[in-house]
């Protein structure tokens, strides 16, 4: 019985031996006798970085319309739907016309009227015009028959403009796309009535997006039209992708309640953005000073990001490190590293903790 007591606890001290010993064994440690590798080594020094202010918008068209009717009467010939992409020009809709049509008879019949009044009243100018200088007419006659005329010819040219105006109106009995674009709203069916100013589809241009986004007091004193800016945008593959925007549109006046301004960034017409999308803002506000490493040089060890580090005697050291903001440079190092620290850019062997480094190319960052 005291010998197997004696054997179980030697057991668990083999097993603790074990476990301390894969435990105190560093990420990328290798069991397998190491060598030596050539590899690329940078000496990383600290660069200037921007500080940024990040900040929430959204993707709305710059060219965005409520198409609406300036008659009254029933919708016909809707045949776009939503997401239907149109041109420029396009018939959309028909509003029935024919309360139009009868303002223009009532008009023409206006006109009409005033025309023969104005026939038989300058049939009565000339023949007082023609008895005064014979003086067989007074002058407040002459004068009485000379202002009726004048009358006469104002009624007819108003006349003249109301049957211009109504019919200037059927025109509007067809409602055409104002640009090309896509019909993103329908508001109206064939047979519904539509009124002057309801309404009836919205259109949007897609090609041209803007990220509409308030912005601090501070952000907004760095902004200038036509500076670009870094804007983030979730990818089909549900990550969020950085392009670049343009700053278009700034409104000096701030919102009397959140005390921000208003901007709007131009997209690129190929950045694969929507209307309606959620993005991500970074302005530029301050610099700091930071270390940046290039993409390659950064490793993951058992769940653990990290680089390798080549010490004083040439051997490579996995080092973990809490990265920051991906650049066009590189990836911004935020812990783990320090100014003049060599790290291994890649490799042309494996990379374990301990093997030899031999540099084939060393490089530093200004």
């Amino acid at each position: 019985m005291h010998t197997h007591k004696i054997t179980a606890f030697l057991a668990i001290l083999a097993s603790l031996s074990v476990l301390y010993s894969c435990e105190g064994s560093p990420p990328g440690e290798t069991n397998e006798k190491v060598g030596v590798v050539t590899a690329e080594v940078l000496q990383v020094e600290p660069v200037r970085l921007p500080v940024y202010t990040v900040l929430p918008g959204t993707v709305v068209s710059a060219d965005r319309v409520e198409i609406a009717s300036r008659l009254t009467g029933y919708v016909h010939g809707l045949e776009v739907h939503e997401g239907q992409k149109v041109k420029q020009g396009q018939l959309l809709l028909t509003v029935d016309p024919t309360g139009v049509e009868a303002q223009i008879r009532q008009a023409e019949a206006e006109l009409a009227k005033a025309e023969a009044n104005l026939i038989n009243t300058r049939t009565n100018y000339e023949r007082y015009k023609k008895l005064y200088r014979e003086r067989a007419a007074t002058g407040q006659q002459y004068q009485d028959i000379t202002t009726a005329y004048k009358v006469a010819q104002e009624a007819q040219q108003a006349a003249q403009a109301a049957l211009a105006g109504a019919r200037s109106q059927l025109k509007y009995a067809e409602v055409h796309a104002p640009f090309d674009g896509m019909v993103v709203s329908k508001l109206v069916d064939n047979g519904q009535l539509a009124t002057p100013g309801t309404p009836l589809l919205v259109l949007e241009n897609p090609s041209h997006l803007q990220v509409q986004v308030q912005v601090t007091e501070q952000a907004f004193l760095h902004l200038e039209i036509g500076r670009q800016i870094q804007v983030e945008l979730e990818g089909s593959d549900y990550s969020m992708q950085t392009i670049s925007g343009t700053v278009e549109r700034l409104v000096a006046a701030a919102d009397p309640v959140t005390h921000t301004h208003l901007a709007k960034i131009g997209l690129p017409p190929d950045s694969g953005a929507y209307s309606g999308e959620y993005a991500v803002v970074s302005i530029p506000v301050a610099e700091h000073e930071g270390i940046v490493v290039p993409s390659g040089a950064i490793h993951n060890r058992a769940g653990i990001t990290g680089v390798f580090v080549v010490d004083a005697q040439n051997r490579a050291r996995f080092s973990m490190v809490t990265l920051g903001k991906q650049l066009p440079t590189g990836t911004v190092v935020l812990s783990g590293l320090f100014p003049g620290d060599r790290v291994v850019v890649s490799a042309e062997g494996s990379l374990v903790n301990g093997v030899e480094i031999r540099a084939q190319k060393e490089g530093g960052r200004e």
